[in-house]
């Protein structure tokens, strides 16, 4: 299992979510964790292990050794961060402080629901999933190590720190101002009791909840605005916050420290050290994962280096987009898969076959001719061309506006071509601005990675056109078959240098003179006409299903 169906299983597991209503999108740039919101639902940002140039491991800025021991510790702090965010899923409704919001400081008022919701949503766990409680204890805990001095801080982020630190039991033992010291005892106290009340009772969001979160922010409200939001790393960041910004803690830390963040949850001290099996089997994996990818990425940098595009990426994936992208277009989807095989078949299959399902009329026929004949047989299945498709999308910025229309294109011909081209390594996807971007290599299968880079396609930058054409030309050429297509989606507007259409003309001509078979597809513009012999423009996923079995058809009479 990979890390992306690892994620998802766990948030739809522990959140109750699927797709349509909870979107989990994995981002090897971010920092720390981002909770947001898109009109069907939450959207959790969620950042994953990434190894850096000098060889070290990142996560929520701070860094690990690249070996198995270390591993570990990382591993805890990202399931404890995942399960963070699928109890957000499974328990929360911020609507719920919409009202109480209103006219507040929104930073102050930010902070004040984070500290609530984060820990009423984590005592719910205690009682329905009290088995990722300790990776939660773990991630407060060295959370608590990261924290610079206190004392230092100035403001009202003071006394919110020292807050946050106290309720979750990392707090180094409070010192300094002791008057605000005793506020942010009472403060926590009265927080514990609102949530034990929002968890035991009737009611998930009671009265006194509303209470607390009033007392908590007249206490941060006297005086000065936050300028940020203490947050610990591991869970949703609200902006900036430099509390937490040591990169390193140290090897031996205080024992006492992990034990309150035990106990801050109702948790023992384990007696037994844990051998996770669970964290050694992942390092494994994204080792071997790094590897793969980056071999996919060398290749693909020698194509690029003889073109004007900067280098080879991988889209962060976005697998719920791409889910409610295919189940929008199931109808069209289908249709174009029922009319290519239609049209596969007429133009592939002999007038029987010597094994599969017995044509009765034909049977009937070969014994009343009284012909030696065995050819009686009906095949169920489709029979295919021995084909390669590479299918070129284009993610500049001129395409902008249609970035609906270019996902749901991708989404409709990537689902057309798994079904209709059943070798995996016999198909590839691609996305170009001014870099290529691998969405699918042919050495991969159609995985739920692969749908996820499909659903995270963005568009931005520069059309290199000709660019992109050459190198996935070149892919194409590598495959070990004799009918190769190329299948470009564009607005066929290049930009980027100058002479970059009389580049555009050249390619194609070059290309179609190797023998690769092209066909374009216009984004909402005619500009494709002026290049693609074979071509047909469409607005609308659903109109390119309609178009796409013509101009395949066309393009099948070239073979």
């Amino acid at each position: 299992m990979n890390i992306l169906d690892y994620s998802w299983g766990m948030v739809t597991s522990v959140g109750k979510r699927d797709y349509d209503s909870f979107r989990l999108v994995l981002d090897k740039q971010l920092t720390y964790p981002a909770l947001t919101a898109d009109k069907s639902g939450m959207v959790f940002k969620l950042p994953i292990p990434r190894l850096d140039d000098k060889g070290f491991y990142n996560l929520h800025g701070l860094y690990f050794d690249a070996d198995e021991h270390a591993w570990g510790g990382l591993w805890k702090l990202y399931r404890a961060s995942l399960y963070h965010g699928a109890l957000h899923a499974a328990y929360s409704d911020f609507r719920q402080y919409a009202n109480w919001a209103r006219g507040k400081d929104l930073k102050t008022a930010t902070f004040v629901v984070s500290l609530l919701e984060d820990y009423r949503v984590t005592r719910k766990a205690a009682n329905d999933w009290p088995g990722i409680l300790p990776d939660i204890a773990y991630a407060n805990y060295v959370a608590g190590l990261r924290v610079r001095s206190v004392d230092d801080i100035v403001g009202p982020e003071r006394a919110g720190t020292k807050l946050l630190l106290e309720l979750w039991g990392v707090n180094h033992g409070l010192r300094g101002d002791e008057e605000e010291d005793s506020d942010v005892r009472k403060l926590a106290s009265q927080v514990r009791g609102a949530v034990d009340e929002s968890v035991k009772g009737n009611a998930d969001y009671p009265k006194s909840l509303f209470a607390a979160a009033d007392a908590v922010y007249g206490r941060l409200a006297r005086g000065s605005t936050m300028r940020e939001v203490p947050a610990f790393p591991h869970t949703e960041a609200h902006g900036e916050c430099s509390v937490f910004d040591s990169q390193m803690v140290e090897a031996e830390s205080p024992k006492t420290l992990e034990v309150a963040a035990l106990g801050a949850l109702g948790l023992n001290e384990p007696t037994v050290p844990q051998d996770d099996m669970e964290a050694k089997e992942f390092f494994t994996s994204i080792r071997a994962d790094e590897a793969r990818l980056q071999k996919i990425r060398d290749r693909y940098g020698k194509y690029v280096s003889a073109t004007r595009l900067d280098g080879v990426e991988f889209p962060n994936g976005d697998y719920a987009n791409f889910m409610r992208i295919r189940s929008s277009l199931s109808g069209p989807i289908r249709n174009i898969r029922d009319q290519l095989r239609q049209v596969k078949n007429v133009l592939d299959e002999t007038a029987g076959h010597e094994s599969g399902q017995v044509d009765t009329q034909a049977a009937m026929q070969v014994v009343a001719s009284g012909d030696m004949r065995s050819d009686v047989f009906l095949r169920e299945e489709p029979i295919h061309k021995n084909e390669a498709w590479a299918i070129l999308l284009d993610a500049s910025k001129s395409t902008s506006a249609f970035s609906s229309e270019v996902k749901g294109i991708s989404t409709c011909l990537a689902e057309v071509a798994k079904d209709l081209i059943p070798v995996a390594s016999q198909w590839g996807v691609f996305s170009f601005n001014n870099s290529l971007q691998v969405i699918k290599d042919f050495s991969e299968g159609y995985t739920s990675e692969v749908k996820a880079r499909i659903g995270g396609i963005q568009q931005r930058n520069i059309t290199l056109l000709p660019d992109a054409i050459q190198v996935a030309q070149k892919a194409l050429n590598e495959q070990p078959v004799d009918t190769k297509i190329l299948v470009v989606a564009s607005d066929g507007y290049p930009t980027g240098y100058r002479g970059i259409e009389d580049e555009l003309v050249s390619t194609v001509k070059s290309v179609s003179n190797s023998g690769t078979f092209l066909m374009g597809l216009g984004i909402d513009s005619h500009a494709i006409e002026d290049y693609f012999t074979v071509n047909c423009v469409v607005s609308s996923p659903a109109q390119m299903m309609k178009s796409f079995v013509k101009s395949y058809l066309e393009l099948s009479s070239l073979f």
